[in-house]
């Protein structure tokens, strides 16, 4: 790409990034944004007028006494993403306009990955029945977002624990599969991104957003940004050691968070109960078969006034209360969002976090701390995965921005 072209690319993705962050923008606005003289930023928002891109508001649309400045956003037809969140028992996706409008979703069991070539094509159909519902074209679909569980070099592509392809990047197989560009992150991570975009987290500058699923997951928001780290493994919440001497974790230690306070935990933590002969009125159930017993039937139960039931959650929500106790006192967030599976707003799991948290954590640390249920509940994830691949087709790093004067 020649200096000139490189420049005005550059220029474009400028414009169309201040417009994804802020909807719509007047000239003045755009050039606040992005630096560029208004003689040049009106060439350029022509061009990406021609290009079908950008689009002018009507005045209609504009709430303003007298003569309004003329605003510009994205045409929200002029391309798609898709966000895709595999969880370990179950996918969401999600497809989105340029203006973050949901137009398509489903949610499903999660495919086997023992065979990671199989979920890929399985995932690949999905996808493309999704955005032929949709009636989409597919060459409008710009690009997709990726979120994975487990240990994800997202800033290389990598899935170092499910669908790994060993030297080749779980992202470039899944771009050559979809011909697309792909962003890959871990899921706790897409979670928080979806909640700082569309959530709860929206205008705030430091959060920390539990994922409360199969597993547990943590996004940390600090100064309105998600926190990586230094290798971009921040977040492993669940393998916080609570119980000394305690069950082995798959990670290969002891008495982790997530061996007592995940999904997983209390599944099996509940089983093991029933066939010692614990009484619950899950066993009145006329199916009940307590191996295919799921964390929906407890939270279920517990709201039926389920003894059992309720004392399963609270004893999981003391000892997530006790982790987020460690978290407060850490990072002194101003807000902390819970959401995966588990939650669904349950008041016994609620208060016992809550009530624990406090305890464990510093008065004059805790004392300006919200907690909040996710209101995007299983989108969260694919949500946020989707908006980061839609800011990667508009950012400049890969242009060479010394080029742009």
């Amino acid at each position: 790409m020649g200096k000139v072209r490189r420049k005005n690319q550059i220029r474009k993705n400028l414009i169309l990034k201040a417009l994804l962050d802020n909807k719509s923008l007047s000239f003045a606005q755009l050039k606040n944004h992005t630096g560029i003289t208004l003689p040049v930023l009106t060439k350029m928002v022509n061009q990406l007028k021609k290009e079908n891109l950008v689009v002018q508001l009507k005045e209609r649309e504009i709430i303003q006494a007298g003569r309004p400045p003329q605003f510009y956003k994205l045409n929200k037809d002029a391309g798609f993403i898709v966000g895709i969140d595999i969880g370990r028992l179950f996918t969401n996706f999600i497809l989105l306009d340029l203006e973050q409008n949901i137009i398509g979703e489903k949610r499903q069991p999660t495919f086997s990955f023992e065979d990671p070539l199989a979920h890929l094509n399985n995932l690949y159909l999905e996808v493309k029945s999704m955005v032929r519902s949709a009636k989409v074209p597919w060459t409008r679909l710009l690009g997709i977002g990726v979120a994975i569980p487990g240990i994800v070099r997202g800033r290389d592509g990598f899935s170092l624990t499910y669908l790994n392809f060993g030297n080749q990047s779980t992202s470039d197989v899944f771009s050559k599969k979809f011909n697309k560009p792909i962003h890959l992150e871990h899921d706790a991570k897409a979670m928080a991104i979806g909640e700082l975009w569309m959530g709860k987290a929206k205008g705030c500058q430091n959060v920390l957003c539990l994922n409360l699923g199969w597993g547990v997951g943590l996004g940390i928001i600090i100064d309105g940004k998600i926190y990586y780290g230094n290798d971009g493994f921040t977040g492993e919440f669940g393998h916080l050691q609570v119980v000394p001497n305690g069950e082995l974790c798959y990670c290969g230690k002891l008495g982790c968070l997530e061996t007592v306070a995940s999904g997983k935990a209390l599944i099996r933590i509940a089983k093991e109960k029933i066939l010692k002969g614990d009484k619950t009125i899950l066993l009145d159930e006329e199916k009940f078969d307590v191996n295919n017993l799921d964390a929906r039937d407890i939270l279920e139960a517990a709201n039926r006034g389920d003894q059992f039931s309720i004392e399963l959650l609270e004893r999981t929500g003391k000892y997530l209360g006790q982790g987020i106790g460690y978290l407060i006192n850490i990072f002194n967030p101003e807000k902390i969002i819970l959401g995966g599976g588990i939650t669904v707003a349950n008041p016994y799991l609620m208060d016992s976090i809550i009530s624990t948290a406090m305890k464990q954590s510093l008065t004059h640390i805790n004392k300006n701390v919200q907690f909040e249920i996710s209101s995007l509940g299983f989108k969260a994830g694919a949500i946020g995965v989707s908006m980061l691949a839609v800011k990667d087709l508009f950012e400049v790093e890969h242009l060479n921005p010394t080029a742009y004067v």
